[in-house]
């Protein structure tokens, strides 16, 4: 009877890795990472691993907040932000009550030798860190990089960039220069022409269909709402894969004695990616 048990408990066990290979290969990624990062690729070098592991321990203890930097082989073709919001979930990234962790992902097919970077920020940070900033950090300050094979120094500065941003959120200062990523980014943060456009659209758009209604009964659409509005300027606008104020946190993983553990934070998938 037992061993029939056991049967049937490994075929459903087989049945769910095969429709959700992402969360087999998720579970078995989580127990690798060490020191807020696991290199399968071997491209980090020494400097970088020391910079992931230096200031995560010092953000994590003000604030609660982790980011982690992963980079793996992706035989398979996994989506990044698909793969991603898997992994984040599966190492809890950030404080368990301000969801303030952050996952950067690279990715690397060797078959096709197709490469994609994904940024991906739990719930807390999603405003600080919102789709259309994420893209930004990674179009000014890792693809360059990563265009000529410099994958240490892309994933660094990237990590960087995010870290100055989360230091913005909590109104802190860690030891380093990240002001110079700050302005970057601030700089960044206007309404382009091609938004007001957008919003001009939107406006009219909304406008006829007021207009409809006053005119008497008749069917018109309402638009479904997106998970991570406002931020009209996330994802599904850009069509690509491209605040929460400080107060006490309550520590749940993070370092000890050379190993990693999330503190039970969770992603809705936020964040931006890029293939190269």
């Amino acid at each position: 009877m037992e061993k029939a048990k056991r049967i049937q408990l490994n075929i459903i066990m087989l049945i769910i890795f095969c429709l959700f290979p992402n969360l087999a290969r998720a579970d078995d990624i989580s127990s690798k990472v060490n020191d807020y990062y696991y290199d399968e690729l071997s491209i980090l070098d020494e400097s970088t691993k020391e910079n992931i592991k230096k200031t995560n321990r010092e953000l994590e203890s003000k604030t609660g907040a982790q980011i982690v930097v992963l980079s793996l082989n992706n035989p398979d073709g996994l989506e990044g932000m698909d793969y991603g919001s898997d992994l984040f979930n599966e190492l809890k990234l950030g404080d368990k009550v301000k969801d303030n962790g952050v996952l950067i992902l690279f990715l690397e097919d060797k078959n096709t030798d197709q490469r994609e970077i994904a940024i991906i920020p739990g719930y807390g940070l999603e405003g600080i860190l919102n789709d259309a900033k994420v893209g930004r950090i990674i179009d000014n300050f890792m693809l360059d990089y990563f265009k000529n094979g410099q994958y240490s120094k892309g994933i660094d500065e990237g990590f960087n960039a995010v870290v100055s941003q989360v230091l913005s959120e909590y109104d802190i200062t860690l030891d380093g220069n990240y002001e110079a990523y700050q302005e970057n980014l601030e700089d960044g943060d206007g309404i382009s022409m091609f938004e007001i456009l957008f919003i001009l659209v939107v406006f009219i758009l909304i406008s006829n269909m007021f207009t409809r209604i006053s005119r008497g009964p008749s069917s018109y659409y309402r638009g479904r709402r997106r998970r991570n509005f406002p931020g009209w300027y996330g994802r599904s606008f850009w069509n690509d894969n491209d605040d929460d104020p400080f107060s006490g946190w309550s520590s749940g993983g993070g370092f000890s004695g050379g190993g990693f553990s999330g503190g039970g934070g969770s992603t809705g998938g936020g964040g931006a990616s890029r293939k190269f």
